[in-house]
């Protein structure tokens, strides 16, 4: 079936269903990993033993906690990286991130290596509810069959995850064929992406972006949708996820997700989960009481919708305040206001403006 711009046959495994839904807290629990993956998309920067909730870059548990309670989270989706590298906190995370939101709180984790029968255990005790295998380089080593097998005896969802590469067919094919004959839970296939950790690698082989604005790599989608088609008759689930799918369906339902949660009384949220807000910035920060109490007493406007920014001289309105009063503001305060924007941003503290309209053009007050 199609499911959004991804294809799939049967029925997607819960975290995916929960992953398209925005609900998975995406943690990214260490950048450490051997496993040497040529197309490994990690950023240099991220290569390091640091942790990253959502991409907002943490030190403990209790800001994981805040993070999921920010996007409403039904579930963690556990990357790196290698998790396992970092084993103790992976546990530690699964464990507390479980007693905060009870056992209905979904965990996957994304692992490479052969992980020992021991650690399996402790990761299914600690109450991960899905596994997902990636063979390093698609090489379907005995050890990860191994440790395939020894994650099968457990009662959770064992699957495995790779990139579809386009000159890699009969390795997939090779990893299809097992998934099905040991009856995995599912096999999700990724279109392969080009990101500036692996461009030039990926450029030497010859890989080119599909078009002018995608990251996707021309022919991952063709192959995927030719792998499907011969195993249209699978007895388990596979599932292709698109680059588009990632960007435009789930990282959208996350920003929705947090900017409901983040947003003040001020802000009106967009169809793809940025805050729509108006900016004053003034030169004396003694202005912005001025201007606040203007704007409350002669402009009735709710006192609960206007905020004085923590820096910067800011203060933070409606953009429909601002587009029917600035401009008197402007003539009452005798241009003593350095610029009013109505800002569009991502639902975060100094979140990234993507767009900035001019009520009152930037000038020297």
């Amino acid at each position: 079936m199609k499911w959004f711009s991804n294809r799939v046959i049967g029925e997607p495994s819960k975290g995916c269903q929960l992953c398209s839904l925005g609900s998975k807290l995406v943690l990214f629990i260490t950048g450490e990993c051997d496993s040497n993956c040529f197309y490994c998309p990690l950023s240099k920067e991220k290569r390091k033993d640091l942790i990253y909730a959502n991409e907002q870059l943490i030190t403990s548990v209790q800001e994981v906690i805040h993070e999921a309670k920010m996007i409403s989270a039904l579930g963690v989706g556990i990357t790196g990286g290698e998790p396992t590298n970092s084993i103790s906190r992976v546990l530690s995370y699964i464990s507390e991130l479980k007693k905060e939101f009870g056992n209905s709180f979904h965990c996957h984790l994304y692992t490479s290596y052969a992980i020992p029968e021991d650690q399996l255990n402790q990761l299914h005790k600690a109450g991960l509810d899905e596994i997902r295998f990636h063979p390093p380089r698609l090489d379907l080593s005995k050890d990860i069959k191994s440790t395939i097998n020894n994650a099968k005896k457990l009662s959770w969802d064992v699957g495995v995850e790779i990139p579809v590469i386009p000159d890699e067919k009969q390795k997939i094919i090779d990893i299809i064929d097992y998934s099905i004959e040991t009856n995995l839970d599912f096999l999700n296939l990724n279109e392969l992406e080009i990101t500036e950790a692996n461009f030039s690698i990926l450029e030497k082989k010859g890989y080119k972006t599909k078009d002018s604005v995608s990251v996707a790599v021309l022919g991952s989608e063709n192959l995927a949708h030719d792998l499907l088609k011969k195993y249209k008759k699978s007895k388990i689930t596979i599932h292709y996820c698109s680059s588009s799918f990632k960007d435009r369906t789930q990282l959208r339902n996350r920003y929705i997700r947090r900017a409901k949660n983040y947003a003040k009384p001020y802000d009106e949220i967009t169809d793809d989960g940025l805050i729509v807000r108006a900016r004053i910035i003034v030169s004396e920060s003694e202005q912005l009481d001025k201007i606040q109490s203007a704007l409350i007493n002669k402009y009735k406007v709710n006192e609960e919708c206007l905020e004085i920014g923590e820096k910067n001289n800011m203060l933070f309105l409606n953009w429909r305040d601002a587009l029917e009063y600035g401009q008197d503001l402007n003539n009452q305060f005798q241009n003593r206001i350095k610029s009013i924007h109505i800002i569009h941003q991502y639902p975060y503290p100094d979140g990234i403006i993507t767009y900035l309209e001019p009520i009152i053009e930037d000038h020297k007050v």
